[in-house]
């Protein structure tokens, strides 16, 4: 099932499969990457309840391992409508006996999607409802069409401008995984821009953490249009766009949540940047996107 959010000029379309929002269109421009197998089949799928490759394919909770696909279940799985408007939609997923067998917990998964004149705001919000304190992860896998249109140029004129990058380190994942024997690049010292490049994506993703201001604009630098991408609250930021195809979209993914270190353990409490919940606590996070034409 579908739901289509209006404005006045802006219109967005959320999946009650996955809980996306699968399309944002403003002056007549598609924002949202659409999805297609020669590239990448996704659109902004929900990371929970871990980000990216768990070790061993498995997640560690008490002392038990539970198996565990990567980026988690929720995206695969239906959410449900609690409200629905003209401009907003909250939609919910619980646990079932299928989640259970992967991720040991009673949980409440809740989005909410609003869109405006110039943009759209995305809040998730997770809920434990079991007797134990939960341990997970939840990240962000939107992908965003780049370019946006011909007269913005290709993927290369494009540029990631942060609004601070002082002190942040950039590592590049190796086959999914982190790993600190691969060095970290030197993209951000001493500047706060990215000019994006096909060839910086060859081994996978980048991953930046310790950004001072969770913001980032992703404009055209022939034509300084683009989008803002506001991501308060989460601790990193994934990069991301398919090796050796020169696709034409790119990934901003907000995580609490690293993918795998080669050394770390499969217990999810060894998992840079998880949250732990007490029963009945909630943890809420989100982001924002507004247009720049």
């Amino acid at each position: 099932m579908t739901f289509t959010l209006k404005s006045s000029e802006s219109t967005a379309v959320v999946n009650t499969r996955g809980g996306e929002l699968t399309s944002f269109i403003h002056g007549g421009i598609e924002y949202v990457w659409q999805g297609d197998p020669a590239h990448w089949n996704g659109q902004a799928p929900l990371l929970f309840p871990v980000c990216c490759s768990p070790k061993d394919g498995v997640m560690a909770h008490n002392g038990v391992a539970y198996p565990m696909p990567k980026h988690g279940f929720a995206r695969n799985l239906e959410f449900f409508p609690t409200f629905v408007s003209k401009d907003r939609v909250i939609l919910e997923q619980r646990e079932t006996d299928e989640t259970l067998e992967m991720f040991p917990f009673c949980y409440a998964l809740c989005v909410e999607y609003a869109v405006s004149d110039s943009g759209f705001t995305a809040k998730f919000t997770v809920k434990n409802r079991d007797r134990n304190e939960m341990t997970f992860c939840f990240g962000g896998h939107p992908g965003f069409n780049c370019p946006l249109t011909e007269e913005d140029g290709g993927f290369e004129d494009y540029s990631l401008v942060f609004d601070d990058a002082s002190g942040c380190t950039v590592s590049i994942t190796n086959a999914g995984f982190m790993d600190a024997s691969v060095p970290k690049v030197d993209h951000l010292r001493g500047t706060n821009e990215i000019p994006l490049k096909y060839s910086d994506f060859d081994n996978d993703a980048m991953i930046i953490e310790n950004l001072p201001k969770k913001k980032v604009r992703l404009v055209s630098r022939l034509t300084g249009k683009g989008l803002n991408f506001t991501f308060d609250g989460f601790d990193a930021l994934g990069l991301w766009t398919p090796d050796h195809k020169q696709s034409p979209f790119i990934c901003l993914e907000p995580w609490n949540g690293l993918p795998a270190d080669v050394a770390e353990t499969t217990d999810a409490k060894s998992k840079k940047y998880a949250r732990t919940i007490a029963p009945d606590e909630e943890y809420t996070v989100g982001y924002e996107v507004t247009v720049i034409r």
